[in-house]
């Protein structure tokens, strides 16, 4: 049943203290795992690492278990509104990836997005739902995937677009298929146990699909794996093509790359008009018309070795791999390449290499520079921001509220601006109008411990340039802080 809409700026109990209940309950646990992910930075013995893993995995166990009960709820007490947006379809698949890419890694697991044509049209509707239900989706499928890859396939039609989440995991068997979207409900015991959780994911992603109108279907079989395919009846936009791939007149041979990249790998050159060759590792061989390799990290060495003394070669790994770049240009190749892959970025750097250029790389070990400015009421996440910042090479201030943070931002002229959206005196999204309305242009990441679709919206007309959730690992918020203040070099990464 619809509720009926309230006048503006007015919220419903339900949805006030479930705003307040979310922030006051996350706060302290993204402060336990951003604490222990700084904690496993450090030099600890075997067993002081085994327990702080322990801690790492409970809390971010935990903490999936409230996000899906805190959306749960909301859909429930909230009157939901959708926003139409124009949007690309391939970046916004490419984002949930990137974002998932690291738990994927961490569990051994491959982890990419194909497009099924370069460029794809662009199209409206609320982006900010669908990313929400492709996250699900994904997280879901790598929750239950112990070996192999997660595919994300993005296909335009002429009446919407589909995403169709592919998994080599367990499967699941026709009978149980009908109570899948149903909450609080598990396939099995065995998953129940598994999972940890309370089987609300799936149901959210059942609800929001139908808000959009569109329909979720479920195939695959025992053994088998699974397939996830969302239909979503949108409309399509005026948006400029973001990914119109050049014609790569070049063989390609792919060699050793993981399943998931290695179709994805595929499915893009073929749209950028090259001609793709599967190269048996075993035997070594590489044919004559071969131009350009493609060689997974994970082959020996002896393997790497040998093939790119037989053509020019591109070292396809992981973003945690790249302390090993030096190693692999040791060994002969001439650039690389970082999964999950971004189809640009893969036609680019084989033309750079096919045509003898020579690849600009970025430096192995990336640093920042600059003053930022941390604007959160939390010591503990202030602490932790600061440290992992810090240890980057950043210059940092910390303000507890809105009106600090304006006063600090005037005093200091800071590269970066971190802002929490829950602040005492003056919250986040007041800072940031304020900020904007005064001039500034310096760039500010919206930071809160309850990130969803309606929350980003608000924070990026406040003026935010990103908005991200806490608890945000050490690592991916050097990152953000470098891509920000433009101190990392994009050559060479994809």
């Amino acid at each position: 049943m619809t509720k009926s809409p309230l006048p503006p700026g007015e919220h419903r109990p339900q949805e006030t203290f479930l705003a307040a209940a979310s922030h006051e309950i996350r706060t302290p646990l993204n402060g336990i795992l951003g604490t222990v992910s700084l904690l496993l930075e450090t030099e600890l013995e075997p067993a002081q690492r085994e327990y702080a893993e322990a801690i790492r995995l409970s809390g971010s166990r935990l903490l999936d278990l409230l996000n899906n009960v805190l959306d749960y709820a909301r859909l429930d007490a909230s009157a939901i509104e959708l926003e139409t947006e124009a949007f690309c379809p391939v970046r916004l698949g490419r984002e949930v990836m990137e974002l998932l890419s690291p738990r994927a890694h961490a569990a051994g697991l491959d982890i990419a997005a194909r497009a099924s044509v370069l460029p794809m049209p662009s199209y409206s509707g609320d982006a900010g739902r669908i990313r929400q239900i492709l996250f699900n989706l994904v997280g879901n499928a790598l929750k239950f995937t112990e070996s192999g890859a997660v595919l994300l396939d993005i296909c335009a039609h002429e009446d919407g677009l589909e995403y169709r989440i592919i998994d080599t995991g367990p499967g699941i068997a026709p009978e149980d298929r009908e109570r899948l979207f149903e909450a609080f409900r598990q396939t099995s015991q065995q998953d129940a146990y598994k999972d940890g959780g309370v089987g609300l994911g799936l149901a959210i992603v059942k609800r929001l699909t139908d808000l959009l109108g569109g329909k979720i279907e479920v195939t695959g079989e025992p053994g088998l794996g699974t397939c996830f395919s969302v239909f979503l009846p949108l409309d399509k936009a005026d948006l400029p093509a973001t990914h119109d791939l050049p014609v790569l007149d070049a063989v390609v041979g792919i060699a050793g790359l993981p399943p998931a990249t290695c179709l994805a790998t595929t499915a893009a050159l073929i749209n950028a008009s090259a001609r793709p060759v599967r190269i048996d590792v075993s035997s070594g061989y590489v044919p004559p018309d071969v131009d350009v390799l493609l060689i997974g990290a994970e082959q020996p060495e002896e393997t790497v070795r040998a093939l790119a003394r037989k053509a020019p070669a591109l070292i396809v790994l992981r973003p945690e791999d790249r302390g090993a770049i030096a190693r692999f240009k040791a060994m002969g190749c001439a650039g690389w390449l970082v999964r999950p892959l971004r189809a640009s970025s893969l036609i680019e750097r084989i033309f750079v290499v096919k045509t003898g250029g020579l690849p600009v790389e970025e430096p192995e070990k990336l640093t920042g520079a600059g003053r930022v400015l941390i604007a959160d009421d939390n010591p503990v996440n202030a602490m932790i921001a600061r440290r992992a910042l810090e240890s980057a090479g950043f210059t940092v201030t910390v303000a507890s509220t809105g009106i600090e943070a304006l006063e600090a931002a005037k005093s200091m002229n800071p590269a970066l601006v971190l802002m929490d959206l829950r602040m005492p005196e003056m919250d986040g999204f007041e800072a940031m109008r304020q900020l904007r309305a005064g001039g500034s242009d310096v760039p500010v990441i919206a930071v809160s411990a309850e990130v969803n679709a309606d929350i980003e919206r608000q924070a990026r007309t406040a003026g935010a340039n990103d908005v991200v959730a806490k608890p945000i690992e050490p690592q991916a918020l050097r990152s953000l802080a470098i891509k920000w203040t433009g101190a990392a070099s994009k050559a060479g990464a994809a």
